[in-house]
């Protein structure tokens, strides 16, 4: 709980919807790309460039590089393609917080910046065979042809993260196949490993960048080490929840079901009634009714960790989806606690 609360914190202190700031950056590049390609050449991330011509600054404008080149077809589904990471940015930012999701995107950024100049000052400065080497990039264009995929590496490392969140979420292929994000998620996995295989030098070494920070990522939610999204969601429903009023719809209901029940008897016994408008049971009544008060020793919820009942009026109470079983925790102890499983029963 201490932890979510500082996070929470820090959201001030993050940029709001980052998203919109790298699909604008992605327009942008599609406009300087077909209008000034002159220019367009200069923000490509070209290792060699970087560090044998100094040009350091396009450490921080491949951000501007476009994910694939326009054609006909892929040209009508830009729009769409955009609008898909968009969502998926959007989701992201909501269940992670804007802090997280910035982490997320500038740490895959940081890691590719640091990968790419460690693997550049290797091969052409280190390297027993650098003058070859760069002899070999220049005519092959490597480094041109990896820095032109940064992009679209960045754009399938969030696709990614958003797979743990939303895995059973079904999207529709070509609006006609139905398709759940997780199975989209292992063939971008695949198609990873093929680039990595298949791809040069650089691509290679991108490749690993672009994805580390999500394997990071998961490798820490499996460990259990940090709250997941849905983990996330489900705070911040239980915290809307505890906090809202219904005091009114309180009082509706239990006036509507004293008023149902009035009349009624019990073995021949009118229904009775405490001050406090519960109905008063019999001291061998072990049957509760959904929706009234208890009789002293009964309760209706229950803390599994520490045991403390509805009886405290201060405590809500909800069920853990993430046990197997029906355990109840307090509020208290709905985030901190270990989760059940059938081996620990």
């Amino acid at each position: 709980m201490a932890r979510n609360s500082k996070l929470d914190k820090l959201n001030n202190y993050a940029i709001p919807n980052l998203y919109f700031i790298i699909l604008g950056c992605t327009l942008i590049g599609y406009v300087i790309r077909y209008l000034t390609p002159a220019i367009y050449i200069k923000l490509i991330l070209i290792p060699y460039n970087v560090v044998v011509e100094h040009e350091f600054w396009r450490l921080f404008t491949w951000i501007f590089t476009i994910p694939y080149e326009l054609s006909f077809f892929s040209l009508i589904l830009l729009p769409i393609s955009l609008y898909f990471y968009f969502s998926i940015g959007r989701r992201l930012e909501m269940y992670w917080g804007r802090f997280i999701y910035n982490l997320y995107v500038f740490g895959g950024m940081l890691f590719t910046n640091i990968a790419v100049l460690i693997g550049a000052l290797y091969r052409y400065v280190w390297s027993p065979n650098a003058g070859a080497n760069v002899v070999l990039d220049i005519s092959s264009y490597d480094g041109l042809t990896a820095g032109t995929s940064v992009t679209m590496l960045m754009y399938m490392s969030i696709f990614l993260a958003y797979t743990i969140i939303g895995g059973d979420n079904i999207v529709y292929m070509y609006f006609v196949i139905p398709i759940k994000m997780k199975w989209l998620g292992y063939f971008d996995m695949f198609l990873l490993l093929y680039i990595f295989l298949t791809g040069t030098y650089f691509t290679r070494i991108i490749v690993f960048s672009s994805v580390v920070n999500f394997l990071i990522y998961a490798l820490i939610v499996k460990a259990g080490k940090m709250p997941s999204p849905s983990t996330l969601k489900r705070r911040r429903e239980f915290e809307k929840a505890k906090n809202s009023k219904n005091k009114g719809l309180k009082g509706n209901l239990k006036g509507n079901l004293k008023g149902n029940f009035k009349g009624r008897r019990d073995s021949g016994n009118e229904v009775k009634y405490n001050a406090d408008g519960t109905i008063k049971f019999p001291t061998n009544s072990s049957i509760i009714p959904p929706g009234y008060g208890n009789p002293d020793g009964i309760s209706i919820h229950k803390c599994a960790v520490c045991g403390r009942t509805e009886k405290n009026t201060n405590l809500e109470f909800r069920f853990c989806s993430k046990c197997e079983g029906n355990y109840e925790y307090c509020s208290e102890h709905l985030y901190t606690h270990k989760h059940i499983t059938h081996n620990d029963q």
